[in-house]
């Protein structure tokens, strides 16, 4: 398996003298500006953890790059480098990315055309990997000329591993259909006849064709852990070295940035840092932060009051919530000490002030295949085995956390 490397290919590309063109034409549609490169990155991103990997990846890269991330809240591409071009078309209704696509197809084809020798980076969701298929492959470009780097959405990458590929027998089955689906498709000749031109909803199709892909010379996959595909099914064991597994974490990802791209990073979040830490600092007593969520109101309070009645006086507690909850909002009346922290994906929580939490807990979910797991000093479960893969084995070998149910 591969081990971490942020900078692949040494992809730093110094853009001293560039030309730009526009590549807006009759023929083509619209599309992104023209700027002279020996390689070029495109950054496709549904999901919240995909889009924060992608920017960390954009910001080290440093080459000619092309954006697009549905999620629009996640950053304020006001921020964003001068070599990023942000695609006009942002936002997850299907009309809007029908355009997106065109864009992005144009933009593809166009950089092809001006320059045939180029080489290609995308940056996509490992459950979007086909995109890479269809806007490249199928126009033309030849795998020796791209490279894909799919990127995890976090526990959902296990635990789909799973569903597919965990019981014996037909874990092998469901390996070679989708094996046998990808090596259907034309590779070598500028695109076949199976899937060549997909409609919407493309970008959720073959979603499992991220695991055999990465076994691709061509492909790698971005995730937390590379040691945590289960499976029963002895020649799917016989894969997983085959897989070109990069793990990472954005806390890591962010601290091995130069000091000015972190500061870069921290001005594309839409939120001010400061007020976080300034938050944090104000605390007397060690930090306690408890993780909401967004579809259980009446469980949540029963365990923010279990947590706040066990360690109030040990920790200064803080609740982070969902950002889409509303229901926490008089928990600061009602326990008194507590404080909320400003609404925010919990990823830039840990991005700002993880060396600020002296404890945490809360709703399983993806945001802990991040956080510290010595941190973790309760979670809302049953136990390790109640929570969804891999944070079932990673908290299985953690001693001392405290496994709380509302119904007890």
């Amino acid at each position: 398996m591969r081990t971490n490397r942020l900078k692949i290919l040494g992809l730093t590309v110094a853009i001293a003298s560039v030309l730009c063109v526009s590549c807006e034409t009759d023929d083509d549609g619209p599309a992104g500006s023209y700027t002279e490169s020996d390689e070029y990155a495109f950054y496709v991103t549904f999901g919240t953890m995909p889009t924060l990997y992608a920017g960390l990846y954009m910001l080290d890269n440093e080459m000619p790059s092309y954006v697009f991330f549905e999620r629009t809240q996640t950053f304020d591409t006001n921020h964003y480098p001068d070599y990023a071009q942000i695609c006009p078309y942002m936002g997850s209704d299907q009309q809007t990315q029908e355009k997106m696509k065109e864009w992005m197809m144009n933009t593809i084809r166009t950089i092809n055309q001006k320059n045939p020798d180029a080489r290609f980076h995308l940056y996509v969701d490992d459950l979007r990997s086909p995109l890479s298929y269809d806007w490249f492959v199928a126009q033309g470009i030849d795998l020796s000329r791209l490279r894909v780097h799919m990127l995890s959405d976090g526990t959902g990458t296990y635990n789909e591993f799973y569903n597919a590929f965990g019981v014996e027998g037909t874990g092998r089955q469901n390996w070679e259909k989708y094996l046998a689906e990808i090596n259907a498709l034309d590779w070598h000749n500028g695109g076949g006849s199976l899937i060549e031109s997909r409609a919407l909803p493309e970008f959720d199709q073959h979603w499992h064709w991220s695991y055999p892909l990465s076994t691709l010379d061509s492909y790698d996959l971005t995730l937390h852990y590379d040691n945590m595909f289960e499976t029963a099914d002895p020649y799917v064991q016989e894969q997983l070295p085959k897989m070109h597994l990069t793990p990472d974490n954005v806390i890591d990802m962010l601290k091995r940035l130069p000091q000015a791209k972190q500061e870069i990073m921290y001005r594309m979040i839409p939120y001010d840092r400061q007020v976080f830490i300034d938050l944090m600092d104000a605390s007397p007593k060690p930090n306690l932060i408890i993780n909401g969520t967004s579809n259980q109101p009446d469980n949540q309070r029963l365990y923010v009051e279990e947590v706040y009645r066990k360690y109030k006086d040990e920790y200064d507690i803080f609740f982070e919530p969902h950002p889409s909850d509303e229901s926490y909002l008089d928990y600061e009346e009602a326990f008194p000490g507590l404080k909320n922290i400003p609404k925010t994906s919990f990823e830039f929580v840990l991005m700002f002030i993880s060396d600020k939490i002296d404890a945490i807990g809360g709703f399983p979910s993806s945001i802990y295949l991040t956080v510290p797991v010595e941190k973790v000093k309760f979670m809302f479960a049953a136990g390790p085995e109640a929570m969804p893969k891999p944070l079932d084995r990673i908290f299985a070998k953690q001693e001392g956390i405290d496994y709380m149910l509302a119904s007890e």
